[in-house]
């Protein structure tokens, strides 16, 4: 996790694509009859913020932090800006949102957008002041107070293992993403059967190196116990290996028959079924790599 402003959570492409602060001080002016004009300090303004960012759909449900971020506009309300350190900012009133769509899938799904924030400073009832919030009391970084307490003494070689399971989880999608580029090829050259048959061979040969990545995931993840995203993560991947187990099914028995037929649409629906089902639990990899986020913060 890179920030959390209130509920919503970010995994960014690297951080703020830009981050601007205002601090500002307030004074009255007096005119005078003679002389230039005199000023008197009021004290300082309320500090602004304004950032930009970027959400894309591999590191994270694109609407739901879109969403989110509206919800907190409309309800006008403070909401908190704390990094993924740790480091709590400030409380703030979101006054301006400005959104852009940078990229969307074929069933209209939002995959990448770029989003304007403008935050102003909340100070309250100085008597009264808001409480930090409870993700930072004391000195727990605020991702590992997200973790069952019966998990955090444990957090070191869950840490390692989920890392492992996130990086095998992007590489079938790299590997799917190559196979989607093979197929694209085939296709450009239907009229030629033989070839088509030798790029589906390719096509294969990361398919198998893919699957066995997939298969070998529910061991790993049996050990994040109950830990938030895990069930989600571990259904999402289940069913994409079922899928891809499917669209290998189809093309070796395409190699097989040496003619291109009603196999070849078969296994790319098989794998465009298995590329969405990955794209759907992106919200868990989101949850699962802000545990290893918080431990690399030095929590």
């Amino acid at each position: 996790m890179f920030a959390q402003l209130g509920d919503v959570t970010f995994e960014l492409l690297g951080s703020f694509a830009s981050l601007e602060e205002t601090h500002a001080a307030q004074f009255a002016q007096h005119d005078v009859l003679a002389g230039r004009p005199r000023l008197q300090a009021m004290g300082n303004a309320l500090t602004e913020l304004r950032f930009s960012l970027k959400l894309h759909w591999k590191l994270g449900d694109v609407d739901a932090a879109y969403h989110g971020l509206i919800a907190a506009k409309e309800a006008q309300q403070a909401v908190s800006l704390v990094y993924g350190t740790g480091r709590f900012v400030g409380w703030f009133v979101i006054e301006r949102l400005t959104a852009r769509t940078l990229q969307m899938d074929k069933n209209g799904r939002t995959a990448a957008r770029e989003i304007d924030v403008e935050l102003k400073e909340f100070v309250g009832d100085p008597n009264n002041p808001l409480p930090a919030p409870a993700v930072v009391a004391g000195e727990q970084n605020p991702l590992l107070a997200m973790l069952p307490e019966s998990m955090q003494n444990a957090l070191n070689p869950i840490a390692e293992k989920i890392g492992t399971a996130v990086k095998i989880y992007r590489a079938v999608e790299d590997d799917i993403g190559a196979m989607q580029n093979l197929i694209q090829t085939a296709r450009e050259i239907k009229n030629d059967p033989a070839g088509v048959l030798n790029l589906v061979g390719d096509v294969l040969g990361v398919a198998g190196g893919a699957l066995d990545h997939l298969n070998g995931l529910p061991e790993i993840v049996q050990s994040f116990g109950d830990l938030a995203g895990a069930a989600q993560f571990a259904a999402q991947a289940a069913q994409a290996a079922q899928q891809m187990g499917s669209a290998v099914g189809e093309f070796r028995a395409g190699i097989e028959s040496g003619s291109v037929g009603g196999w070849f649409g078969a296994g790319v629906a098989a794998l465009d079924a298995a590329a969405e089902s990955l794209g759907n639990g992106a919200a868990a990899v989101q949850t699962l790599t802000a545990f290893v986020a918080a431990r690399r913060d030095g929590a």
